[in-house]
Parts: structure tokens; C-alpha cells; sequence
């Protein structure tokens, strides 16, 4: 039989860090010394009964990021570039203007530039490290390919990710499109969004099983995985312990 392995890169780090929460540093984008391959071809052994082969795993991830509100460039910062500025991020700054005169806002909003520029050059060192390390990933274990599309927004006031786009239809599409390769498609994801794909999919007559993790209570993680159980043929329910031996992360 088969086998393609279909990830929600998001889904799977943000699962990681919920289930190991005491363990797992969250400022680290994945566990750098876990046995990807074989958790993989673990699951595909448990979907299959021993009788499928994992031919790739598709893993889906955010291309870029989008910073907001982005510093001026140094020789626009003048009263009149920070004024347009002000005006332009008015909603994101309110915290920041609040109770503050007019003279007052723009000395601040200039000294914010810097702070901006700081987090900024922060960010996108950070992300281009996620980049370097699913690059290590695709090298180190076989048949593992990372697919990037959209982009996830970052707040640089606040210091947090917003949501990631169009990584759940990126790979929805690739399901469907890519059926031909496949009898049994595995998704690795608790998100309902990929209710439609999975029943086109089955609709080709194809088999789909959906991968949902436990927490160490027993209690399977929130989400949309009843959802998506529904639809799915069957599914497989990845007991804590056993997923934290293959990511490596101590007990």
C-alpha cells in the first residue's frame, strides 16, 4: 500500500508544545534531535498494519513573515515621516500615544523606531533558523519535503505570531491534486479545515486516516480532530509517551 504522510507544520509544533509544556522550550521552533523519519514510518506502520510504505512526507510551513508596524527607513524619520507614520499605525500605537502631547508622541515614536528595528532584525533571524533547521531535517531523514507557501503575520509591539495563511489550502489542494501517488493518505493535524479534502479524496476512492495526539492524561489535545475523525476512515491516536520518545525531549 501506498502511503503519503500529509503534515500541518503549525499544528504539530503548537501539539508539541502544549503536550510538553515543562520540557519544551517553546522559543525553539522543533525538537532538533528528534527521530523525524522514524515517527513517520511509525505512524504509517500503525495506519497500515505493517503493510504500507511511506513514499514522502509532505510538511507544510509558512514561506515568510509579516512584520507589523514596520520601522521607517532611517532617512525618512523626520517629524513629517513620523507624523505620516503615526497616523498610518494609529490603532497598533494607541497604547503607546495615549495620554501623551503631541511633541511628546512624535519624540516617542521616534525612539520607537529603534526598538522596532531591534525586534525586527530579531524576527527574521529567528525565522530564517526555522528555515535552516527544516533544511536539516530534509537532508537528515529520507523522504521528508518541506512545502512553504503564505506568510504569518508578527506583531512587533507585542512580540507574538498571529496566524499563518494559506498553509491549510496549500495542503488541501496538494491531497487532492497529488491523489494519483497514493492509496492511503495520512494527515497529520487536528484542524477541521481539511474536512472538504479528506472526503474529496475518499470520493476518489482513495483512504484517509487522521493522526490526533493525547495528552499525558489521556485526553486527546482540543481542536477540530472529532471533526475530522468523522470523515476520515479511521484514525490514530498518538499516545504521549511514544511521540516524546521519538521527539527526543526528556521525560
Amino acid at each position: 500500500m501506498r502511503v503519503c504522510v500529509f503534515v500541518d507544520g503549525e499544528n504539530l509544533r503548537f501539539a508539541i508544545c502544549d503536550l510538553y509544556t515543562s520540557t519544551f522550550d517553546r522559543r525553539d521552533y522543533l525538537p532538533k534531535e528528534a527521530d523525524w523519519g522514524g515517527l513517520y514510518d511509525s505512524i504509517v506502520r500503525e495506519a497500515t498494519g505493517d503493510t504500507g510504505k511511506r513514499l514522502r512526507t509532505y510538511w507544510y510551513v509558512t514561506q515568510s513573515f509579516d512584520a507589523h508596524p514596520r520601522p521607517l527607513r532611517k532617512k525618512d524619520r523626520t517629524d513629517e515621516g513620523i507624523h505620516g507614520w503615526k497616523i498610518r499605525n494609529k490603532y497598533l500605537l494607541k497604547d503607546e500615544l495615549t495620554g501623551r502631547s503631541e511633541s511628546d508622541q512624535i519624540a516617542r515614536l521616534r525612539e520607537l523606531q529603534d526598538e522596532l528595528d531591534r525586534e525586527y532584525n530579531k524576527i527574521r533571524s529567528r525565522f530564517d533558523g526555522f528555515t535552516v533547521l527544516q533544511n536539516g531535517i530534509s537532508k537528515k531523514h529520507s523522504a521528508i519535503e518541506f512545502r512553504r507557501s503564505g506568510t504569518i503575520s508578527y506583531n512587533l509591539l507585542e512580540k507574538r505570531f498571529g496566524q499563518e495563511k494559506t498553509v491549510d489550502v496549500n495542503l488541501a489542494v496538494d491531497m487532492v491534486t497529488l491523489s494519483n501517488n497514493y492509496d492511503l493518505a495520512i494527515i497529520v493535524s487536528g484542524d477541521q479545515d481539511y474536512v472538504p479534502a479528506a472526503q474529496a479524496v475518499k470520493n476518489m476512492g482513495k483512504q484517509v486516516v487522521n493522526v490526533a495526539f493525547k495528552a499525558r492524561s489521556g485526553k486527546l489535545l482540543p481542536g477540530g480532530a472529532k471533526q475530522l475523525n468523522q470523515t476520515t476512515d479511521w484514525s490514530i491516536e498518538l499516545e504521549w509517551d511514544n511521540f516524546r520518545e521519538f521527539l527526543r525531549i526528556p521525560a
